[in-house]
């Protein structure tokens, strides 16, 4: 399964299409974590077929996305959020702590606008955090692929 995730795109609906075509068509979902519902908006109308999974952000005011959501993806537990709810402009031990309490493999997050993607453990557990960056002012998005059970994941550029 190979998805892109995208994150803040605050009116660059461009960017996310840039990347989606880069891809031609191989997403087999996409994810979006906020800040942009109405540039998600546009590429669910451009691309009806496409499955996409979208959370709301803090500034995706009007929006009846969720804030949260635990997906189940070919057996690799994931939580997508915007973040802001965790403060993980400050510290990531909310959205991190949250991750090992509810047994999670992943939590997905944007809000910082920075790439990031590491694996925390704690005792005999592994939790990877990836933040996808900003498609709409640094370029970046994720780009995730779940094989047999293990979650690759990478941080692509426009």
């Amino acid at each position: 399964m190979k998805i892109l995730v995208f994150s803040d795109s605050h009116g660059n609906f461009k960017a996310i299409n840039d990347a989606l075509e880069l891809h031609h068509g191989e997403a087999d979902l996409v994810i979006f974590l906020g800040d942009g519902a109405r540039d998600i908006s546009l590429i669910e109308e451009k691309y009806p077929s496409l499955a996409i999974f979208k959370v709301k952000g803090n500034c995706d005011f009007m929006c009846e996305h969720p804030t949260k959501s635990i997906l189940n993806l070919d057996g690799v537990r994931i939580l997508v959020t915007h973040g802001h709810e965790y403060d993980v402009k400050y510290s990531l031990n909310k959205i991190m702590y949250t991750g090992f309490e509810n047994e999670l493999d992943a939590v997905l997050f944007g809000h910082t606008h920075q790439p990031l993607d590491t694996v925390e453990r704690l005792n005999e557990r592994s939790l990877r955090l990836f933040n996808p960056g900003s498609i709409g002012m640094g370029k970046t998005y994720g780009v995730i692929d779940i094989i047999n059970g293990v979650l690759i994941t990478n941080i692509a550029r426009l």
